[in-house]
């Protein structure tokens, strides 16, 4: 039923597209009408699929669910509920609950009423799982805790003012490799802020990853991670496995001091002067191409600012 439903929802919307008369507004409304419904048929195929116990029913969505987030705020939840499904449909239980958690901290709505009872299948999916593997209620409550008061200020993603100045460090990297603040002057400086347990982080470094091939030979610019993790010992199997060759510097006493408590994700962009010119607190929505345009913007304007 719910492939006759995707095939008809097909055939309606490609009727739809032939209507040449429609104006911007109409387009626009009847695009995102459409990417609600796909979504929604998705959810359908992706239930049916657990329900039914036949995973590999839903492999032919896979490019559709694995698609880049979508740019409107109302869709993105359910995207991270998707993908969530899909990963513990494959068996993939630590990637699903990443998804399920991103889900929880970029929902705009609280769950839906359904016959005097509230329902909240993202919530009681996600824990599940984290039963099945073993999470204990008092890790569950930090984990599916939003990282913000507002859900909305996670995804957005914004820049601002850093409140203070970034200390000098010494400080080494996975491999040994020391990195001091003034040696690194002349450079505009990139750091990211991270940990294993961050789902937000998680969803952030493979475009870090692709950042860091963009920029590495560059001699003006240099980027950097640094980890909080307080066990250090997950900390290099995590970066081996997901193929990470950015510099990773376990950096938990000096960045803390400079966090509004554990609000991660963050990148910080220091200037060629030494000076903290910008602080991004959160996971950003959007494609990964304009990911890189929004962070490469930002390196530039601190390259540029003449030393004070």
């Amino acid at each position: 039923m719910s492939r006759q439903a995707a095939a008809l929802d097909e055939r309606i919307a490609a009727s739809a597209q032939e209507d040449d008369d429609a104006s911007d507004d109409e387009l626009k409304d009847r695009n995102e009408q459409e990417a609600l419904i796909r979504q929604s048929l998705d959810s359908t195929v992706l239930q049916a699929a657990r329900q039914a116990g036949l995973p590999n029913e839903v492999l032919a969505l896979k490019s559709e669910i694995e698609a880049s987030p979508p740019a409107d705020k109302e869709l993105q939840s359910g995207y991270w509920l998707n993908r969530a499904r899909f990963e513990a449909l494959e068996g993939h239980a630590q990637d699903a609950l990443t998804y399920y958690q991103l889900g929880l901290q970029t929902r705009m709505d609280l769950p839906k009423w359904r016959r005097g009872k509230s329902r909240d299948d993202l919530t009681d999916e996600a824990r599940a799982l984290w039963k099945t593997q073993g999470g204990s209620d008092a890790a569950w409550a930090l984990w599916s805790k939003p990282l913000f008061s507002n859900a909305e200020q996670l995804a957005e993603g914004g820049w601002e003012k850093p409140p203070k100045a970034i200390p000098s460090f010494e400080l080494y990297d996975l491999s040994g490799k020391t990195w001091r603040l003034k040696e690194l002057g002349g450079k505009t400086l990139l750091i990211n802020v991270w940990a294993t347990w961050c789902g937000p982080c998680q969803a952030e470094m493979p475009r870090l990853e692709k950042l860091y091939q963009k920029i590495k030979d560059r001699s003006d610019l240099q980027l950097l991670t640094f980890n909080i993790d307080e066990d250090l010992g997950l900390v290099a199997p995590y970066v081996k496995e997901k193929g990470y060759t950015f510099p990773v510097v376990p950096a938990y006493s000096t960045a803390v001091t400079l966090l509004d408590g554990y609000a991660i994700p963050q990148n910080w962009i220091v200037d060629p002067t030494g000076r903290w010119r910008w602080r991004q607190i959160g996971w950003s929505a959007g494609s990964d191409a304009e990911f890189e345009k929004k962070m490469l913007e930002h390196l530039d304007s601190a390259r540029s600012v003449s030393p004070q």
